[in-house]
């Protein structure tokens, strides 16, 4: 019983210096991290700074350019959309007909694919999308200067 009562006081001590060595390094390094995160926020913070001193200072024509820019593009956009009607311009679509296939593994009958003729106005998701995302770049950004 003796040599257990030796045994562990002589193995505790080592036992709880390792777990609090253990706790002081994730603290330093928990104290590391909050250090670097301060000077990131603080480059952060300076740079927004910076850009918005710089977009005070930007002439009216820097704003005519972003006008311009955006306006043509939207334009582009419509055109694409309308011009199949306006300029009677045939718009073709191609259709894949799948084939009859054994469990996906071996072909029985080939695919066909045909092309439709589609008279009328197409609405293409990603014209929307683009140009959604054109209209939230503008308007976040004169958000953002004020």
């Amino acid at each position: 019983m003796s040599n257990m009562f030796e045994l562990l006081t002589s193995i505790a001590p080592i036992a709880l210096g390792f777990v609090a060595k253990l706790f002081a390094l994730k603290a330093h390094a928990a104290s590391d991290n909050q250090k670097l995160m301060i000077q990131s926020m603080r480059a952060n913070e300076k740079s927004t700074a910076d850009a918005r001193e710089a977009s005070k200072n930007e002439s009216a024509g820097a704003q005519w350019n972003r006008r311009f820019i955006i306006l043509v593009v939207l334009g582009l956009l419509i055109f694409i959309q309308v011009s199949p009607v306006l300029f009677n311009v045939d718009t073709v679509i191609e259709t894949t007909k799948k084939g009859i296939s054994f469990l996906g593994l071996f072909q029985i009958t080939p695919d066909i694919v045909e092309f439709t003729r589609v008279a009328g106005v197409i609405k293409y998701d990603e014209v929307f999308h683009f140009s959604s995302i054109i209209i939230s770049f503008y308007f976040g950004a004169q958000l953002a200067k004020k």
